[in-house]
């Protein structure tokens, strides 16, 4: 773990930052990180503080953070910490950098057949606590307790900590506790597509074991703390420290030069999609309209790279946008280049490459546009380091690419059938600004995510295969899906059905870079080296 990134803690509801010291004493044992606790509004240092609304409490939480860190929540504050980590990729901060939530459920109160506190005997406890904050509090103290093989000593180490009770903060977060539904967070991009690691004790009074169960049948990472209630950073730091420090070296771990599936089979599998490929990409349109739409009116480039540019869509709202600019069609698939080249003759130029390897010379292009393609590129630095290389001074590049909460529905109903892999896998958000910022390459990430419905699991799988983006993983499972599996599949999504349909949700991140002076750009040309012109 580098050393810049730091460990942030948020206490639970009716706590503060006092309930960290048994862990943090554990850890600095262990780890020369700095170690940082912060206090939620109306709590600890800031008990004289208003609880704020949703928007205004993420703003203020992350406005505190130290920089880079992995973010550790208890309770209430691990609800809170997933939420920031949603809102940190939203926001393309790249500031979080993993996560670990303690004794936190999902939703605190049961909705559905996900297991929580019964919400009658919720609204008894808020009911409690309006006419008898101090007793409540106390009450409070027992049921974090209970479970716990040290039930008395934490009891009294909770009493002892407890803090008078101020304002109508309290009341507030509490509110908040039992309003937060972050289900949808844990299985798709909500946490950010950083590390994450869901932590229980096995006595726990206030958040059922069994949802334990509902993390991991989302695909989630879970611990159990044996012997522990609510709080086991209380009862058993050394346990909890022993499991941040796989956490930490999981966000330690570089990311990995080999790609997880062969280019070639990328490109046979999209090259015999061609023809089929229109007729179903309706995202991947309206991707490609609202990338191109970022583009300034006054912006006027000489040349430019449709990169990955699949059966000339992108190429011909890049000729209506840009009549007079020379256009290079560049794809991996040769079979897609052949299509364009019949169907929609636009380009300039037609070559078949690799985005990490561009027959092209330095300084080159004035804008590289990419929709939807350079998710399969997985040596990033490699491939800005070539885009760096090919723009001009001051050359654009717009990218539209996919994030690991793509299809996060139908990789977690998958789980539930195998072990094997059978959904593409795509790279965080981090990576991403990581890599193009190494290669000098400045600007700003967009994430958004977008659902689209289906009647049936086949439905999906079936388009998937008609665009070419079926599993082209080195690691799926070889041979035919019997129809066992498939039943099964098909069972395991209906849990996730809504009234419009079986969702599959993608999250999008765009790109908006702009080339430096100076950066050894030289030369002129654009086709030396290609491995094929059609």
């Amino acid at each position: 773990m580098n050393d810049s990134v730091a460990l942030v803690f948020l206490h639970g509801w009716g706590g503060d930052s006092r309930l960290w010291e048994p862990l943090c004493t554990e850890l600095r044992a262990r780890t020369d990180l700095p170690l940082v606790t912060i206090d939620l509004p109306g709590f600890g240092d800031r008990a004289d503080e208003p609880w704020p609304d949703d928007d205004t409490l993420l703003a203020d939480i992350a406005g505190r953070l130290p920089g880079p860190c992995v973010l550790v929540g208890h309770s209430l504050g691990g609800m809170l910490a997933l939420r920031l980590a949603e809102r940190d990729r939203r926001l393309g901060q790249n500031v979080i950098r993993g996560l670990c939530t303690i004794g936190a459920n999902a939703t605190f109160v049961r909705r559905g057949d996900w297991p929580g506190m019964d919400p009658g005997v919720f609204e008894d406890f808020c009911r409690s606590f309006a006419a008898d904050p101090a007793a409540t509090q106390a009450q409070f103290c027992g049921l974090q307790a209970r479970g716990d093989h040290t039930m008395r000593a934490v009891m009294k180490q909770l009493k002892q900590w407890a803090a008078p009770v101020s304002g109508s903060g309290w009341r507030e977060a509490l509110a908040a506790l039992g309003r937060w539904d972050n289900r949808g967070l844990v299985a798709g991009a909500g946490n950010g597509g950083v590390p994450a690691l869901y932590l229980f004790g096995d006595g726990d009074a206030l958040v059922p074991a069994a949802a334990a169960d509902e993390f991991r049948r989302l695909g989630a990472a879970t611990g159990i703390i044996d012997g522990a209630g609510h709080v086991p950073q209380l009862s058993r730091p050394e346990l909890v420290a022993e499991k941040l420090g796989t956490l930490l070296r999981e966000c330690s771990e570089p990311a990995s030069d080999a790609a997880p599936f062969d280019k070639r089979a990328v490109a046979r599998s999209f090259g015999r999609a061609a023809d089929s490929y229109d007729g179903a990409a309706h995202l991947q349109r309206a991707v490609c309209r609202q990338l191109l739409g970022g583009v300034e009116t006054a912006f006027a480039p000489r040349r430019i790279l449709d990169l990955g540019s699949g059966t000339g869509y992108g190429s011909e709202l890049l000729r209506r946008r840009f009549p007079e600019a020379e256009i290079i069609a560049l794809d991996l698939a040769e079979g897609m280049l052949g299509y364009a080249r019949r169907e929609r003759p636009v380009a300039d130029h037609y070559i078949a490459a690799d985005a990490e390897q561009l027959p092209l010379a330095d300084g080159s292009v004035d804008l590289v546009f990419s929709s939807m393609a350079l998710q399969w590129c997985y040596r990033l630095p490699m491939l800005f380091g070539e885009l760096q290389r090919v723009l001009a001074d001051h050359g654009r590049c717009l990218v539209a690419t996919l994030g690991p909460g793509t299809l996060a529905e139908l990789r977690c109903s998958w789980a539930q059938v195998d072990g094997a892999v059978h959904v593409n896998r795509f790279l965080p958000s981090r990576d991403w600004l990581g890599a193009a910022s190494a290669a000098g390459l400045a600007g700003s990430l967009q994430a958004e995510e977008r659902v689209l419905h289906f009647d049936t699991a086949m439905q999906l799988m079936r388009e998937l295969k008609t665009i070419g983006a079926h599993n082209v993983n080195r690691a799926a499972g070889r041979g035919l899906t019997g129809r066992a599996r498939l039943r099964a599949l098909a069972e395991a999504y209906e849990r996730w059905r809504t009234p419009a349909g079986l969702p599959a949700s993608y999250e999008l991140l765009y790109l908006d870079l702009e080339a430096g002076e100076g950066l050894n750009k030289t030369g002129a040309g654009c086709t030396a080296g290609a491995r094929g012109v059609i």
